[in-house]
């Protein structure tokens, strides 16, 4: 948690949307509790959205209407509607919650929430929460949908290890060894490896995703954490 707040307080999502030729930039700010929103093509701040809390991870839909933020202060989901730039709704999730991602259908959002030390799965045509799936990593901080939407991918700050949900069953079904403090995670397009970075021990492992272990690992900078496909 600590590291994921201090990345300079920023989360960046890019949509393209059918209202500008223009792609734009959703930053989350904590302490400003604030999401700035940013023209990419003239690279100018052109609004801001208030959270009123302390936004953190962020996912957007797929067809770039609604942007998902989770608000630690609050314990909550806030549901932006890009267009208007106005929360249309906020809903509970468990205490401290920080990463955010959205399968690919846009179906659900995966919350990771630290002290309840689990994974909410939230529908977002119906917003609300429909699992709190307990983990065995403590303190989870990511949790992130396989392409097919089969699986959750979780990593946790005080663990060995990245926790595997099932998305259908709704609970914890593996766990693959890796190294301390996995942090970032990312499939490759056609799902079948995952990357996952470990920030204590500057390491970044290649997961089998269909047979759920660890086909090698390799060197990362200095407390990898962060990966992106």
């Amino acid at each position: 948690m600590r590291h994921f707040a201090r990345a300079f307080g920023l989360l960046l999502c890019l949509v393209a949307t059918a209202a500008t030729a223009a792609p734009f930039a959703y930053v989350a700010n904590e302490k400003s509790g604030t999401v700035s929103v940013i023209d990419t093509a003239a690279d100018k701040v052109v609004g801001e959205i208030a959270i009123q809390g302390k936004p953190r991870g962020m996912a957007l839909s797929p067809d770039g209407k609604w942007l998902y933020v989770s608000d630690q202060a609050h314990n909550a989901l806030a549901v932006v509607d890009t267009a208007t730039r106005e929360i249309v709704t906020s809903i509970d999730l468990g205490e401290s919650p920080e990463g955010v991602y959205i399968s690919a259908d846009g179906a659900l959002v995966a919350a990771a929430s630290e002290v309840t030390n689990a994974v909410l799965l939230v529908d977002t045509a119906a917003r609300h929460v429909t699992a709190i799936i307990r983990t065995a990593g403590k303190n989870p901080e990511h949790a992130v949908f396989s392409p097919d939407g089969r699986w959750v991918y979780v990593s946790a700050e005080d663990a060995s290890e990245i926790d595997v949900v099932d998305v259908e069953q709704k609970k914890q079904t593996n766990s693959i060894p890796v190294a301390r403090r996995p942090r970032g995670i990312a499939f490759t397009p056609d799902g079948r490896q995952a990357y996952v970075a470990c920030e204590l021990d500057s390491t970044v492992f290649v997961i089998d995703t269909a047979r759920q272990r660890v086909l090698h690992s390799l060197a990362g900078g200095s407390y990898s954490n962060g990966v992106t496909m």
